[in-house]
């Protein structure tokens, strides 16, 4: 990457870099084959990381009316989802599916497909198991693609959003879409379970360039604390640490058994080819590697 101020130059090496001009259908060839690994009793995480205004929201959801062309990586996700498990029903295998979609704003946890503000929300251990759920969280039952979009659409409407000087609809929040999938198969006696989680990550950028004052400005904070500390889960957890500190930020406790050596993780960093972004591009990449760099171990199937 080659800056016009001062002509400085930086290398960044990553596993694929796509061109402006990829289409959604390329940038989801790339992750096809971790979305099925779910349906083998994986946990898999996917984020998307980077500024505001670069293009994380499009790439996870698409388009306000999307087509065949622009639809996003969660639609995608979950149609070939539908469509493995479909097939594999002919080799005994029965699967449910449990859709939820929530937003971490300010840290605390918000349902988006349930206007009712007044209930709390908290991440919990499930009892028996090692995993973690969200109490008084909607949690819908799906086995088709049109479930999926209807609850896609509910949650787009109740995401926070607001305006900063790097976009006038910034998404203020991270939002999480979560699909639980337990499996059997009546042939074999094999059970599995696996967990799904689609991350749009709230927009990263440095206090002075967000231009945020007053509500705005306390928003900014807990972003940037909370992708901070992302950053330290991933590390101490390539680090093999022996304290990991997941409990520091919402999002990292809610995703602790998505992340780490149990789990498949991948995250995707969008940036903005402007040249006035071009400071908040360099930190993006920055983190990127930092994260690339690291070894989370082998992932294990929840049998």
């Amino acid at each position: 990457m080659l800056s016009t101020r001062g002509g400085n130059k930086f290398d960044f090496q990553f596993d694929k870099v796509f061109k402006p001009t990829a289409m959604q259908t390329e940038v989801f060839e790339e992750i096809s084959q971790l979305v099925q690994s779910v349906l083998d009793g994986y946990n898999v995480c996917i984020f998307a990381y980077g500024q505001t205004g670069s293009g994380k929201t499009y790439t996870m959801e698409g388009p306000e009316s999307p087509d065949n062309v622009t639809t996003g990586m969660i639609p995608r996700a979950v149609m070939q989802v539908f469509q493995e498990a479909s097939t594999l029903k002919k080799k005994g295998w029965e699967y449910t599916m449990e859709a939820s979609f929530m937003e971490i704003y300010n840290e605390t946890i918000r349902d988006l497909l349930n206007s009712d503000t007044s209930l709390k929300h908290e991440v919990k251990k499930l009892k028996g198991e090692d995993d973690v759920e969200v109490s008084n969280m909607t949690v819908c039952t799906v086995s088709e693609q049109a479930q999926v979009n209807k609850l896609l659409k509910t949650a787009s409407k109740n995401r926070a959003v607001g305006a900063t000087n790097c976009n006038e609809r910034s998404s203020r929040s991270h939002s999480v879409f979560r699909l639980r999938i337990t499996g059997s198969n009546t042939l074999t006696d094999e059970s599995c379970k696996g967990t799904l989680n689609l991350v749009d990550l709230a927009g990263s950028e440095r206090l002075k360039d967000s231009g945020s004052s007053g509500q705005r400005l306390e928003e900014t904070k807990k972003i940037n604390s909370s992708l901070s500390t992302l950053g330290q889960v991933i590390t101490a957890i390539a680090s093999k640490d022996s304290h990991i500190p997941y409990r520091n930020s919402r999002l990292t406790y809610l995703l602790q058994n998505s992340l780490g050596g149990n789990s498949k993780t991948l995250m995707f960093v969008n940036v903005s080819p402007k040249e006035e972004h071009w400071s908040e591009t360099l930190n993006s990449l920055r983190f990127a590697t930092k994260v690339n760099q690291c070894n989370i171990g082998t992932a294990k199937k929840k049998m």
